[in-house]
């Protein structure tokens, strides 16, 4: 059945459709095997052995024959007749118990094979358990095997398909990047041109620094010791006419303050003079009922300040008496049922998670005996 079957799915590969085939033709002939010969993974039927030879039970060396133990049956049923003599008896005698021993051994060698032949025959069921056990594993073995390799013969029909456009693929990928890689080549040129053009500049302009170097080297070697002393001495004449001149800075300044506070003094006071003559008669022009309201709005003035400010300290003096009446709420003692009776309602202190947990179970204690 798996030969035909083996047989049957290779049949249906087309190997014309492999030829052009990439990867197989990098593999070469490493996959070139026939799946048309299935002799190796056929099942075989199983070799019957002949059976082994039966082992002949030894000997035994006494000296008997069963004509004499039929003979000593039958002289059991009838009455044997009487030997004569006491070495004739003990003759019989002696017969007679090797007959007995030749019997026992035969009934035990006759209970040993029974018991061999169960015990054999108990083995060979079970073998034939197993064995039908294991050939039902081998067939769903094979059914699975041969599922597995439908499956896989149905992914490399896929796979084939795949690899077909992956090289497409990659002759199409493979052709925009050299295109890609030429163009990038051109701007990289233009680039390196713009920066060959750059860096020549940058070399005109380091050698024109450089010969501005060269001067200033010589100026420092030559000339820069003269003019050190030069700007030395004229730092020192600066210093001493900068103490000269912050003394005399100092001092016009003392007299321009003292001025300008006379000045404002004078202002101030001729300010004041100015418009107290000015309300002065303007108060004079006023008619009296007028008089009378600006005086009143004086005073309403002051008393609207002195009520903001009265208002404002009872403000400050209710959020106290909040606080004292919720403190009360809270105390213990404004409990009126508590305070009436406190036998019912005794004072419980609450848990918090800083306090220690105490447990205080009775223990049973046993009397010292």
């Amino acid at each position: 059945m798996a030969a035909a079957w083996g047989k049957k799915a290779v049949g249906k590969i087309d190997r014309a459709q492999f030829e052009n085939d990439e990867l197989l033709k990098s593999l070469g002939n490493q996959l070139n095997v026939d799946f048309s010969k299935y002799d190796q993974w056929q099942r075989k039927e199983r070799v019957m052995r002949p059976p082994a030879p039966k082992k002949k039970l030894p000997q035994d060396t006494m000296t008997f024959k069963v004509g004499t133990v039929a003979r000593a049956a039958s002289a059991e049923s009838t009455p044997a007749p009487v030997p004569r003599g006491r070495r004739a008896q003990a003759k019989f005698e002696e017969e007679k118990r090797r007959q007995k021993e030749a019997v026992d051994m035969l009934e035990m060698r006759i209970r040993h094979a029974k018991q061999a032949s169960d015990m054999y025959r108990k083995r060979a069921k079970e073998l034939v358990d197993i064995n039908l056990g294991i050939a039902k594993d081998i067939e769903a073995d094979e059914q699975e095997v041969q599922v597995g390799v439908k499956r896989l013969l149905r992914k490399y029909e896929k796979f084939r398909g795949g690899i077909a456009t992956l090289n497409t693929n990659f002759i199409k990928e493979l052709s925009e990047v050299k295109s890609e890689l030429e163009e990038t080549k051109k701007s990289i040129g233009i680039k390196i041109a713009a920066l060959n053009m750059e860096l020549e500049e940058m070399d005109g302009k380091l050698k024109a620094k450089q010969e501005e170097l060269n001067v200033l080297h010589s100026y420092k070697d030559k000339e820069y010791p003269v003019k050190a002393m030069m700007i030395s001495n004229l730092h020192a004449e600066l210093e001493s006419v900068k103490n000269s001149n912050q003394e005399d800075q100092e001092e016009l300044e003392h007299i321009i303050n003292t001025e300008l506070s006379k000045y404002d003094k004078e202002r101030i006071q001729l300010s004041n003079e100015i418009t107290k003559k000015v309300t002065e008669e303007a108060v004079a022009l006023m008619h009296p009922s007028l008089k009378d309201m600006a005086l009143q709005n004086i005073v309403m003035g002051k008393e609207i300040e002195f009520h903001k400010a009265q208002q404002i300290d009872l403000k400050d003096a209710n959020k106290e008496l909040e606080e004292e009446i919720k403190m009360l709420l809270r105390h213990p003692k404004s409990n009126v049922r508590l305070q009436l009776f406190p036998e019912f309602f005794p004072t419980r202190e609450k848990c918090t998670p800083e306090m220690d947990v105490i447990l205080d179970i009775p223990k049973q204690e046993w009397l010292p005996i």
